[in-house]
């Protein structure tokens, strides 16, 4: 999908030193690798500690764009120590090792990344293998539906914004089969959580709000 933006860029970024990949097993772009094969081939043991030597607390770990509040999107730094801090999420909200999440959000946005996968390395749990349909969805139709939340009835834990889009599909009598117990997003108003418990049963729920930019969150924690 953003094929052709990078190729835009590309040269800026070749010129830059800058190394560009594609997170597929093959590349149709020159000067682009494909991320997927390294990954199948690499050993199951440790990364040498040599390459983390010089790593710290306050280290780069990755950059997040975020329109922020103003202006045109913008590289937001997220340091070694804020990553660790926002995957602890999900273990302050009660994630286990075996329930299996399912985020309905793309990984170049800060919940999905650092609350979902974040979360599951965490706690050594695991991403549904939903997730990945999720993604293409969230690219192609915005931010999922009732389609995410049916994909999501075998799991246990659900992080993203479908609950309000759930709430307005039309009512079915399997509304309450599902294994999903908590579920955890950026916040619910009041009618919507009432109806979302209503139709689909005695979810927990944990909301929570911070900034990509920001340097402190809120979480909901009594429900």
């Amino acid at each position: 999908e953003l094929r052709e933006a990078v190729e835009e860029v590309l040269p800026d970024l070749e010129r830059d030193g800058v190394r560009v990949f594609y997170l597929s097993s093959a590349s149709p772009t020159p000067g682009v690798e494909a991320l997927l094969p390294t990954i199948e081939a690499a050993p199951d043991e440790p990364l040498p500690a040599r390459h983390r030597a010089s790593v710290t607390a306050n280290s780069k770990a990755m950059y997040i764009y975020t329109s922020g509040t103003t202006g045109l999107p913008k590289a937001a730094v997220i340091t070694e120590l804020k990553m660790m801090m926002v995957a602890s999420l999900g273990w302050m909200c009660g994630l286990r090792p075996d329930d299996v999440v399912y985020t309905t959000l793309p990984l170049y946005h800060s919940a999905g990344l650092l609350v979902g996968v974040g979360g599951c390395l965490e706690v050594g749990t695991y991403p549904s293998p939903h997730t990945d349909r999720a993604q293409a969805r969230a690219g192609r139709d915005g931010w999922g539906g009732m389609e995410g939340w049916m994909d999501g009835w075998k799991d246990s834990w659900v992080e993203g914004q479908l609950w309000p889009l759930s709430c307005v599909t039309p009512q079915r009598a399997d509304d309450r089969e599902h294994g999903v117990r908590m579920a955890l997003g950026n916040g619910m108003r009041a009618e919507v959580w009432k109806e979302f418990l209503r139709r689909f049963g005695p979810v927990a729920v944990w909301e929570f709000y911070g900034a990509t930019e920001g340097n402190a969150g809120f979480i909901n924690y009594t429900g």
